[in-house]
């Protein structure tokens, strides 16, 4: 009885502790939500501790995802982009033409061009390192161990901590995004460094925290189908798509079994104890059953000259004034509950023998009817 259940049960289970387990592997392998550099993300690569000391400190935060937004700030406040790159030329245009103090963080030369012409891309840098500038918020900062951040050059600003930190009057730029994340923050210096370049030193009392949103038109920050040819994401999408297509192609459900003839000649009484011995390792005494009373109705049908198909109403009629037995009692025996086991099976058997002798129903060979 156990046996044959989980044999139909294991790939069941299989399946499910595959799911299970694909599950826990995701959830913990996956970051918390939240999008990277927000100011109300508590994940690693989010802000929001330095947005609740920049509050403690007296800046109100804003966080926006729209340009327009921004835009109409004044000349006291100041407008942190996040990612330079999310945005066109135009866009850039736009910013740059902000009466506030702008901080850009991790820009590219591109964007430095619309953004900061006085300052150039140089190298990258990380580790601890001093001001090596006179400017009042890095001074104040002291040491600071950079990740590792791109460093610039400037005509006209305080270039500091080796160019990776460009001061300006009303442009600071900073050369890497993790100054600003939470998993950072605790880091030697990062956190003094991100209050005075940011609030500059505490004299800006508004900060809007400026994130990429569905307007955003420029190419984005570089990602890792930078180092495919063009279209390789669509490409790697389609064959996803196709892939899933052939699985559930190739793991069809075959459809009704079809009648072939069999190679070799096998008796009857070989096919029947062979379907016997399946049915019982499956346990399926229900099918048995089945195709006992089906073997009987049919050879009843047959000798009482009924229609093909006829009811089983109408059969159990005429069997039971060729019997003579009660309606009700043939009424069981050909269409009744299945046996609960197998000596049931065994007497279910004997009777619709019984009943087909009673009725008549020349008997097919010696042995019991089948």
């Amino acid at each position: 009885m156990l046996r044959p259940a989980w044999r139909r049960l294991w790939p069941w289970l299989a399946f499910v502790g595959v799911v299970v387990i694909g599950g826990l592997l995701v959830s913990s392998l996956s970051s918390k939500p939240g999008r990277p550099l927000d100011p109300s993300s508590a994940s690693k690569d989010g802000s929001k501790a330095l947005a609740v000391l920049l509050g403690h400190g007296g800046t109100v935060v804003i966080r926006t995802t729209s340009l327009a937004t921004a835009e109409q700030v004044g000349a006291d406040a100041t407008v942190l982009v996040t990612s330079v790159d999310s945005y066109s030329d135009a866009q850039l245009a736009r910013l740059a033409q902000l009466p506030g103090r702008l901080v850009l963080v991790d820009p590219s030369v591109s964007a430095l061009a619309a953004l900061s012409p006085d300052v150039s891309a140089a190298d990258v840098t990380s580790g601890p390192k001093f001001p090596g500038c006179t400017a009042p918020a890095a001074v104040a900062a002291g040491r600071v161990r950079l990740p590792p951040s791109r460093t610039y050059r400037s005509a006209s600003g305080a270039v500091c901590y080796r160019g990776a930190v460009i001061i300006e009057p009303r442009r600071v730029v900073l050369g890497a995004a993790e100054l600003l994340r939470n998993e950072t923050l605790a880091d030697e210096g990062v956190a003094a460094l991100d209050l005075n370049t940011i609030s500059d030193n505490g004299a800006s009392r508004l900060l809007v925290w400026l994130l990429p949103g569905t307007e955003a038109a420029g190419p984005g920050s570089p990602s890792i189908w930078a180092l495919f040819p063009g279209g390789a994401h669509r490409a790697f999408g389609w064959l996803l798509v196709l892939g899933v297509l052939l699985m559930l192609w190739r793991g069809r459900r075959l459809g009704p079994a079809v009648t072939e003839a069999l190679p070799v000649v096998v008796r009857a009484a070989e096919v029947v104890e062979g379907h016997g011995r399946l049915y019982r390792r499956a346990g399926a005494r229900d099918r048995a059953a089945a195709a006992l009373r089906g073997a009987a109705l049919t050879r009843l049908v047959a000798h009482a000259g009924l229609p093909r198909g006829a009811p089983t109403e109408q059969v159990v009629a005429s069997a039971a004034a060729a019997t003579g037995r009660p309606g009700y009692d043939v009424g069981h025996l050909l269409g009744g509950p299945a046996p609960a086991d197998d000596a049931g099976l065994l007497r279910l058997a004997i009777d619709l023998d019984a009943l087909e002798a009673a009725a008549g129903v020349p008997p097919r060979s010696k042995g019991p009817r089948s």
